[in-house]
């Protein structure tokens, strides 16, 4: 079943876990948004939607597996 996986424009470094996300995930719908609602994280950590659950990382390698995670769950 598809999930819907956002990602905040405003967030530092989103464009190279987007590109990945986009490579390995490409049968799940993938959007790019001004706000997901985590502002307080947005300038310091990485920050995706996954069906409106936050995933949150310091580490891009971390965040790309949160993400894989909640995609199989």
């Amino acid at each position: 079943m598809s999930k819907k996986i956002s990602f905040c424009m405003c967030n530092d470094g989103y464009e190279k876990l987007l590109e990945r996300v986009r490579n390995n995930f490409e049968n799940h719908v993938i959007t790019e948004n001004k706000c997901i609602g985590a502002c307080n994280l947005c300038g310091y950590k990485y920050i995706v939607r996954v069906d409106g659950k936050l995933i949150e990382s310091e580490d891009i390698e971390e965040a790309f597996e949160l993400i894989s995670n909640a995609l199989t769950e």
